[in-house]
Formats: structure tokens, C-alpha cells, sequence
């Protein structure tokens, strides 16, 4: 069992002598104050910063007047400091499209 849970049961059970004999009400306040007591809602710092990522689209575009496009590694990004959840990457190219055909590969006889 963890540990968390053990010690709010012994702090429930130290405040509620017997749950035949409560009622409703009285069972109410000492469960709540127990919870808001636990590390449950205590606060934790966090070591990382909280960012959006990107929305992957077949065409980008610019969102607000900040917005701004950068070219990097074949893909069109478009960047934004003050929202960033403006930020898109455009989808990458299957390298089977991409493919340049020649003269010899498109004859409908081929030469052997």
C-alpha cells in the first residue's frame, strides 16, 4: 500500500471514533479537512518549462501580425513569441515524391 494512503487511514480513523455511530455531516468535515491536509494538493515545483509543440500541416500560416516563417531542414516552421501556440511545422515530404525523373526512366520502351 503506499504510504500516502496509509497515513491519511490513520488520520481518519484517529479523528472518527466509529462510523456506525456518525452521521453523515460529521464524517464530511474531518474527510475534507484530511484531504486538503495530504500531499495530494501540495504544490510541486516543476524542473521543465511548460511548451507548446508544433501542429504538424500541409500549409502554413502566419496567425497574428508576430508570427513569423523560418525555413530549416526542408520543413517551413512558422514561429511566434507572443502566442506560442501559433507555432506549425509544415509535414515533411515522402522522399518517393521527391525523386527526379529522367529522360530514361520515362520511355514506355525500354532499352534492354
Amino acid at each position: 500500500m503506499f504510504p500516502i494512503l496509509v497515513n491519511s487511514v490513520i488520520t481518519l480513523s484517529k479523528r472518527i471514533p466509529s462510523f456506525t455511530k456518525a452521521s453523515f455531516s460529521q464524517l464530511s468535515t474531518p474527510i475534507a479537512s484530511s484531504i486538503i491536509q495530504s500531499t495530494f494538493l501540495k504544490p510541486v515545483s516543476l524542473n521543465v518549462v511548460p511548451s507548446c509543440g508544433f501542429k504538424i500541416v500541409g500549409r502554413v500560416k502566419r496567425r497574428c501580425k508576430d508570427c513569423f516563417m523560418v525555413m530549416r531542414e526542408q520543413r517551413m516552421y512558422n514561429l511566434c513569441k507572443t502566442h506560442p501556440r501559433h507555432k506549425q511545422m509544415s509535414m515533411a515530404k515522402d522522399p518517393k515524391n521527391t525523386w527526379i525523373l529522367t529522360h530514361a526512366t520515362q520511355s514506355k520502351v525500354r532499352p534492354w
